[in-house]
């Protein structure tokens, strides 16, 4: 049947509209039901629901993933790059909805090498190892860590991700465990001769017991789906634990690159590189119109996610600071905790993302973002100062007892710990607190959460035990700067 508003393309969806409480229908092609799903070229003052005029599930003749209207309005996973072609008119509406277009304006994979550069008889020159146990504890932190970079006083890290899929592999969440391991040694074998991966190494996450697979994603250097997924899935590390490449978590290749303060254009560089390298040696799975294919349709397009992580204080202990994070959420950004997806707020951390991929190219992405995190970073800084004009009693009260706290408590809970390191981190910055410095506090941040207390203490320990362990720590750190006094 022809789509009823242009007459002309083969119908698809069937627009359902509720008329003086009577519910209409009109059968679109998807052209036009993505056009309209801002809804008022058609009738004023209407609602609007999509469905496929599909009768029955499809099914993806590659890999078998059934097309379900149910699923797929639950962004569930695809099954394999070939679902982008086969399911092509019903993603449109989705992909627009989600990404507010349907066209990839990013970069493509660099021309391959040679057509045998994946052969997985090359062997890899990757050391395979159990990260931990090359990780000496005399220097357990990563450089990302050290509290350092640019703008550091309200910018804890900056971390950028890409997703990439090989082509002719069903996706992860579909794959057998034959091509998982495929992958993996695929994707390991083209990235052991680039540069930037010298003397990195590689760690097979089934050999890890849950602790140590939680002290990778403490680290950022995993995310928590890789962790608890089972079968062939591993990690590429590299020296300085910048860079890390997560093999079969939701897509075949995870690259990521994170390090301290606000450098999101310099990081940007590098993981391009890297990205283009393993592009000449992989063949991705890759559309001229769509970018790079992954298994969420949120993620298609660039596969780039960029993220900040912030100290924000002052702005969110004031209304005008909520009404500026609220107003960052409705420009397209996702605002979470320090612990990522699905956290809360603690202690005035905040994660900030893009949430579209599809649509800009990545140095517009990245471009946005930075220039988001600055105007943020002002805001903050002003409104640091405007407090200590206003109440710097009440606020050299907060900051001393949160001191007076750690430095005594025998035992603490991740949540307390973080909210009183918020008010220490604000001193140290603002001038109030000295004999201290941002790197203990930006070490803290992660040397006390449970897998580092645990690998600390050499065994697994139970809530009451990290809460012990975690005062302990805190108190080793900040006890050895008794100088630490009031500036005035």
């Amino acid at each position: 049947m022809l789509c009823e508003i242009c007459g002309e393309n083969h119908a698809s969806f069937i627009i359902s509209m509720v008329v003086n409480s009577e519910i209409k229908e009109i059968r679109a092609c998807a052209e036009c039901a993505t056009r309209d799903m801002r809804t008022s070229d058609l009738i004023d003052g209407t609602s609007y629901a999509y469905r496929s005029s599909g009768e029955t599930d499809r099914e993806c003749p590659r890999c078998n993933f059934k097309y379900s209207r149910t699923e797929h309005s639950q962004l569930l996973l695809l099954g394999c790059p070939a679902c982008y072609t086969e399911f092509r008119e019903e993603l449109k509406p989705l992909l627009h909805r989600i990404h507010g277009s349907t066209i990839h304006k990013g970069k493509a994979p660099k021309k391959r090498e040679r057509a045998d550069v994946e052969v997985p008889s090359r062997r890899s020159k990757f050391v395979p190892t159990s990260y931990l146990r090359v990780l000496p504890m005399s220097h357990p932190e990563a450089e990302w860590m050290q509290g350092v970079g640019p703008d550091s006083d309200v910018v804890i890290s900056s971390r950028i991700r890409l997703a990439r899929n090989l082509d002719g592999y069903t996706f992860c969440n579909l794959a057998k465990e034959s091509e998982l391991q495929q992958i993996a040694r695929t994707v390991e074998s083209a990235a052991a001769d680039i540069e930037f991966l010298k003397n990195a190494r590689v760690t097979d996450l089934e050999n890890l017991d849950d602790v140590a697979r939680e002290f990778l994603v403490e680290r950022h250097l995993i995310s928590r789906d890789l962790a608890e997924k089972r079968g062939t899935r591993k990690v590429i590390i590299g020296e300085r634990e910048i860079i890390s490449i997560m093999l079969n978590e939701e897509d075949h290749v995870r690259l990521q690159i994170i390090n301290s303060g606000l450098q999101i254009s310099q990081l940007w560089e590098i993981i391009d590189n890297i990205d283009n390298e393993l592009g000449q040696r992989l063949d991705y799975a890759f559309s001229s119109d769509w970018g790079y294919l992954t298994a969420c349709p949120t993620n298609v397009g660039t596969g780039l996610r960029v993220s900040v992580m912030l100290h924000i204080p002052a702005l969110a202990s004031t209304r005008a600071g909520n009404k500026i994070l609220s107003s960052v959420s409705g420009m397209g950004y996702t605002i979470r905790g320090i612990y990522g997806e699905g956290s809360q707020a603690t202690g005035a951390f905040y994660q900030i993302s893009n949430e579209a991929t599809l649509g800009q190219p990545e140095e517009k992405i990245v471009d946005l973002m930075r220039s988001v995190a600055r105007q943020i970073i002002e805001y903050e800084r002003e409104e640091r100062q405007r407090i200590i004009e206003k109440d710097r009693i009440g606020l050299e009260d907060k900051i001393f007892r949160s001191y007076g706290t750690l430095t005594n408590a025998r035992s603490i809970s991740s949540r307390e710990a973080l909210n009183l390191l918020s008010w220490i981190s604000l001193g140290i910055n603002i001038g109030i607190l000295s004999g201290l410095d941002e790197t203990d506090i930006a070490r803290l941040l992660v040397l006390t959460r449970p897998a580092h207390l645990q690998r600390l203490e050499g065994k697994k320990l139970n809530a009451t035990a990290r809460d012990i362990s975690r005062a302990t720590v805190i108190r080793s750190v900040l006890v050895g700067n008794r100088s630490s006094r009031l500036n005035v």
